[in-house]
């Protein structure tokens, strides 16, 4: 049966590749293909890989892009030579080898007579960035915000002044959606609270395309990637510790009348369960492809130690829509790397219910009881937010948690106290409106697609792994995304665009082709990039 359809239908495909009305369509499509290729309005939204000489080709927000991020002179660069007491205390110590050599600064050779103050002085700040932005990808989980935020201000005015920033689709999106979040903050319903909030994102936004800067060979995306799983790894292990000091639950975080009896939910570091689950979907992908991309032994072991530290804490976390998180990403990481171990999977799933713990057990089937006060609550909110997106779907509130509380209580069915409104895409839809938001899916859209052409282009197998493994890692915070506003923490925010110039760089430094290596890094010298 399935042969007679399958012949049935290429007779069909046959029939209309010579048909009149098939040629009519594939006319019109390229018609308004060639319309497209030559309007400014479709050009405006490309990073093309046009010179930029030729200004009449290129991306009008390219060029505006590269204006603001490249504008400036880079005086700042790596000098060869360096004071001698200070090459040598470098030089002496193998810790600072170890780090210096990871983010791809050379300390540079000692002069032959002579001390330099002023060159250490623009050594260390050609330095400070690359070490920085290390330092806050390691301390993300466990520094306040407002200390990451005064980290990151020097980092990126230092980068604007050494640098060349790369200048793809992703890079055009964020600007765009920074300028958006401004406009919208100055007619927002609590001007001044917003515009504080758009300056504090737009700083943590800006860590995609400053890591993307940054990194720029396979050693330093790899001491990224392992400095990623070990801070990681650190929130796991203090995940475990409070289990063992017999920390207690929050009343807020679970239904005390139907899980009187439960555990607790972990949250390690970040002050609450869900948060913790969040930043737990990132790594735990990027952690179990190291087990496969790196090849040292003891790396591997370590890796797999990681992986399972980080999954086990994310049992504990209880956070439910984390677990369906996890589990889809399993499944497209399966679809993307090998569809015949989807029959392994569901044998899996199935072996779930006689493994798991009663308690997390139960936790998973509260999903579908709307007796839960969580659930039920929590679909009140979402009613609520779209009655009042049904009314400012245009240009939203005004971002931050005081504007959305100065309207939500006029829209609410319950829970008139609600923090946020429980899902990223509504906040965002009440915040800044539906230009904001479709800005935002761009964003996404353009990093996913340079991911999947990556994974499309390269035949080497530890790379499909990690790529997919960052693919995958986005997909679970984007489903946890749809059951929890995952921005409330701003420390997610900033690990989510961290997470995603980590991705971008990945493929930028480990592109299989090497003409194509040698074409891209001409255009990485004038800071454009074409994924």
């Amino acid at each position: 049966m399935s042969a007679k359809l399958t012949a049935f239908f290429a007779a069909c495909f046959r029939w209309m590749d010579g048909s009149l009305f098939f040629r009519g369509l594939a006319a019109m499509l390229d018609f308004i293909k060639n319309i497209c290729a030559d309007s400014y309005i479709a050009r405006a939204f490309v990073a093309d890989s046009q010179p930029l000489e030729d200004s009449t080709q290129r991306s009008l927000f390219a060029i505006f892009a590269n204006k603001i991020l490249n504008g400036l002179p880079k005086p700042i660069t790596s000098p060869a030579l360096l004071n001698r007491s200070v090459q040598r205390l470098f030089s002496a110590s193998t810790l600072m080898g170890k780090l210096f050599d990871g983010v791809g600064i050379t300390i540079p050779q000692e002069p032959e007579q002579g001390k330099n103050v002023n060159t250490f002085s623009r050594w260390a700040l050609f330095a400070f960035p690359a070490v920085g932005i290390l330092a806050v990808l390691f301390a993300t989980p466990f520094l306040p915000t407002m200390m990451l935020a005064f980290v990151l201000i020097p980092i990126i005015l230092l980068i604007l002044l050494s640098r060349p920033f790369v200048i793809d689709s992703t890079t055009i999106f964020l600007l765009i959606f920074i300028i958006i979040s401004f406009l919208i903050s100055f007619i927002s319903f609590t001007p001044r609270s917003s515009i504080s909030i758009v300056l504090l994102t737009s700083v943590f936004m800006l860590s995609a395309p400053a890591i993307v800067a940054i990194v720029t060979s396979k050693k330093t995306v790899d001491f990224f990637m392992l400095t990623f799983v070990f801070s990681a790894s650190l929130t796991g292990l203090y995940g475990v510790y409070q289990v063992f000091a017999g920390y207690e639950n929050a009343g807020a975080w679970i239904d005390t009348t139907l899980f009187a009896n439960q555990p607790l939910r972990v949250f390690s570091s970040f002050g609450n369960p869900n948060v913790y689950a969040t930043y737990l979907l990132l790594a735990i992908p990027i952690a179990a492809a190291c087990i496969i991309f790196f090849k040292n032994i003891f790396i591997k072991f370590c890796a797999v130690c990681a992986t399972a530290l980080l999954l086990i804490n994310l049992l504990l976390t209880l956070s439910r829509g984390s677990y369906v998180a996890l589990a889809i990403a399993v499944f497209v990481f399966i679809l993307i790397m090998e569809k015949r171990l989807i029959i392994l999977l569901m044998g899996f799933m199935l072996t779930l219910p006689f493994i798991l713990p009663p308690s997390i057990l139960a936790r998973i089937l509260s999903i579908v009881n709307f007796s839960d006060t969580s659930t039920s609550i929590r679909i009140s909110i979402w009613r609520g937010s779209l009655r009042i997106i049904s009314d400012f779907w245009l240009s939203g509130v005004g971002q931050g948690l005081d504007a959305y509380h100065t309207v939500y209580p006029y829209y609410s069915l319950a829970a008139a106290n609600t923090l946020h409104s429980h899902n990223l895409y509504l906040q965002m839809l009440v915040g800044i409106g539906i230009g904001g938001f479709f800005v935002f899916i761009c964003i996404l859209a353009c990093f996913i697609r340079a991911m999947v052409n990556f994974l499309r282009r390269t035949n080497e197998f530890r790379l499909k792994v990690m790529c997919a493994a960052i693919i995958v890692g986005m997909i679970g915070f984007l489903v946890q995304s749809a059951f929890d506003y995952t921005f409330f923490n701003y420390r997610i925010l900033l690990m989510f665009y961290l997470y995603i110039g980590l991705g971008l760089a990945f493929t930028r430094v480990y592109k299989g082709d090497e003409k194509l290596n040698s074409t891209m890094e001409n255009k990485f010298i004038i800071g454009y990039h074409n994924d």
